[in-house]
């Protein structure tokens, strides 16, 4: 469900410049770079597919902690955002399913992510992060750390990596067909909405100095945590 809550600010360009860097060293790293040229190898290519999972299962989780945390929904404004929020959580319960069924296409058993996960600790201090932004900041802080700093560089990298996959067929025990395929292109068609939805909701939760702060924190933070988990990724599967 869509969200029309856009209200004008006069920070809006300077936040973007700010968090801009953070994005591009998501998107652009090295990881989605080898992805979408069919380079990454298949250790590596394992190595994020598994220790990601945590972070995509828990995802609805955290979503589910920052609709707690709404103040009212008896407002227009509380309204839409709860509704957003409920239905962005159905979604992202499938989208577990969907990543499951990407692994096993490329060889990861299914029953492996189906038991307990215990990524590197710098994969999973981005799941510490949210569980504590989430459990314990506010609402603009939870949602600017989850819907707006993941969402944002996740559906710009699946769009970049989402041609990349075809070169894979020839790759011993892997299957690229729509079913493996559907997390990639779920997340390349319409998660480029999501993060300007989050966004419109944190412009209308932002009332003073100190929030918008705060959610340029959150968003920043986020970031960070992510890139380092790529940057992990990527060297301890090399």
């Amino acid at each position: 469900m869509g969200v029309r809550v856009t209200k004008t600010t006069e920070w809006v360009d300077e936040f973007m410049a700010r968090i801009a860097p953070y994005e591009r060293r998501i998107v652009q790293h090295q990881y989605f770079q080898e992805m979408a040229s069919g380079a990454l190898s298949m250790k590596r290519f394992h190595g994020g597919l598994i220790n990601f999972y945590p972070l995509i299962k828990s995802f609805p989780t955290y979503m589910a902690l920052t609709l707690s945390k709404l103040s009212s929904a008896d407002t227009a404004f509380g309204m839409k955002a709860r509704q957003w929020l409920l239905g962005n959580i159905r979604v992202e319960r499938r989208h577990a399913g969907w990543w499951k069924d990407w692994a096993a296409g490329f060889g990861v058993p299914r029953d492996l992510l189906e038991g307990e996960i215990c990524p590197p600790p710098e994969m999973d201090a981005i799941n510490n992060f949210l569980w504590r932004t989430c459990t314990r900041g506010s609402f603009v802080e939870a949602i600017s750390a989850t819907n707006f700093a993941i969402e944002g560089p996740t559906g710009q990298w699946a769009r970049y990596v989402q041609k990349g996959m075809t070169k894979y067929k020839t790759v011993k025990g892997v299957k690229v067909n729509d079913r493996t395929m559907k997390w990639i292109r779920a997340h390349a068609d319409y998660d480029d909405q999501h993060p300007q939805e989050a966004f419109d909701i944190i412009k209308c939760s932002i009332d003073t100095a100190d929030d918008r702060k705060k959610a340029e924190k959150a968003v920043i933070r986020s970031m960070e945590y992510y890139a380092l988990a790529l940057d992990s990724c990527y060297e301890l599967f090399g």
